[in-house]
């Protein structure tokens, strides 16, 4: 079956951001496109997994018989930002497919952290929008954004947070560079 548009493919390293990204696509994806109809998430189980899983990936795409583009998102965690986007690169070889790396600076957490309205809705005990204007929270994107929602709620979990969060998220009003860095990527993938 050719297809007249491209196909998305996002590989993300853990199930957490796939449960983000279910609830945040149909915010972003134009009116032609659809989660689990023409825009995959292929979560991996870890940062080896998904490494690991790249090549093979990339060798397969050419021969699915329709156009696909690829968005790799990957956790800095404490990693150089520039050296781990290279390795991720090169690990897509020399490839027709058009790739795009994104990182998360410094995890999908700190996306949470740049909405602290968001943060609030989940965790009302975290009373999170008077923390807005403190200093380390103007660039969400240079703290541990688990640890600091650690230290906002005993109640904190990685995947409930996920599934949650996304429903509360304005993706026009987020002060996470990177998470804005990732949606415009998304609208360029499927508007080019």
């Amino acid at each position: 079956m050719i297809m007249e548009e491209y196909v998305i493919e996002i590989l993300t390293e853990e199930p957490s951001m796939e449960h983000f990204l279910k609830g945040i696509l149909p915010k972003v994806l134009p009116d032609n496109y659809k989660v689990d109809v023409n825009c995959f998430i292929r979560t991996h189980r870890g940062k080896s997994d998904l490494k690991k899983s790249i090549p093979k990936k990339m060798r397969a795409y050419p021969k699915f018989g329709y156009p696909v583009k690829v968005l790799i998102i990957h956790d800095q965690d404490s990693n150089d930002c520039k050296s781990l986007k290279n390795e991720l690169i090169e690990l897509c070889g020399i490839t027709t497919i058009p790739v795009v790396v994104r990182i998360a600076c410094r995890e999908l957490e700190n996306w949470y952290l740049g909405q602290m309205s968001a943060i609030e809705r989940v965790y009302p005990e975290t009373k999170a929008s008077s923390l807005v204007r403190k200093a380390k929270y103007r660039n969400p994107d240079l703290v541990h954004g688990a640890d600091e929602l650690n230290k906002m709620t005993k109640n904190f979990s990685k995947t409930q947070t996920a599934k949650e969060i996304s429903q509360f998220i304005d993706i026009n009003n987020n002060n996470s560079p990177s998470f804005n860095h990732t949606i415009n990527t998304i609208k360029q993938l499927c508007n080019s």
